[in-house]
C-alpha cells in the first residue's frame, strides 16, 4: 500500500473481516473509509443455514440425510430466486422441520438488511432481525452477529457507500482457474 501511487486519492476500500486487512489500510490510507464487503457478510448468513442444516442430520434416516444433502444448495438460495420446483422441496424441509424453516427465515431477513436505504436504516433493521432470532437459533448464527458486532460500523460504510470488491474476488477466482 506504501508503494501505491496516488494512495491520497483513495476514497473507499471494499475488504472482508480480516483485522490486518482493516489496521493496513487505517495506517496507510487514513482518508478512505472502509466497506465490509457486502458478500463476505452475506455468506456468514449462509453458513448460519448450513449449520442448522448439518445440526438436524441427527435425526433423520440415512435416506433423509442423502435428500437433504442433495437439497442443501435450495436452502443456500436465496428464495426469491427459487424455482417453483425448489420452492416446492424447500416447503417440504420447511414442513417437516421447523427448525429448518426458522433457520432459513433468518437467512433470509439477514439478506434483507440490505435492502435499506441508510445505515441508519440498516442498523435498524439488523436490531429488528436480531431480536427475532430464538433462543435455540443463536448457536448457529453467533458468528455473523459477533462479526456485526465488532464490524458493524464498516458494515454500515456500505448502505453510503454501496462498493463491494467483487472484481477482485472474481479476478482471484480467474487466477486459480488458470
Amino acid at each position: 500500500l506504501f508503494k501505491m501511487p496516488n494512495r491520497d486519492r483513495v476514497q473507499y476500500v471494499a475488504m472482508d473481516m480480516w483485522t490486518p486487512y482493516r489496521d493496513a489500510v487505517e495506517a496507510v490510507l487514513p482518508d478512505a473509509r472502509i466497506v465490509i464487503d457486502k458478500f463476505h457478510v452475506g455468506r456468514m448468513a449462509n453458513d448460519a443455514m448450513e449449520k442448522a442444516r448439518k445440526g438436524l442430520r441427527s435425526e433423520l434416516t440415512p435416506k433423509q440425510k442423502r435428500g437433504l444433502m442433495h437439497d442443501r444448495f435450495v436452502l443456500l438460495k436465496r428464495e426469491r430466486d427459487l424455482t417453483d420446483e425448489e420452492r416446492l422441496n424447500l416447503d417440504g424441509w420447511i414442513k417437516n422441520y421447523p427448525a429448518l424453516g426458522e433457520a432459513y427465515r433468518l437467512k433470509e431477513g439477514f439478506y434483507g438488511i440490505y435492502d435499506a436505504e441508510s445505515p441508519d436504516d440498516a442498523y435498524q433493521c439488523y436490531k429488528q432481525w436480531y431480536r427475532a432470532i430464538a433462543p435455540e437459533m443463536h448457536g448457529y448464527f453467533a458468528e455473523l452477529t459477533r462479526a456485526w458486532g465488532n464490524w458493524q460500523p464498516y458494515i454500515l460504510n456500505y448502505f453510503e457507500h454501496p462498493v463491494t470488491n467483487a472484481y477482485t474476488e472474481r479476478s482471484n477466482t480467474l487466477i486459480r482457474v488458470k
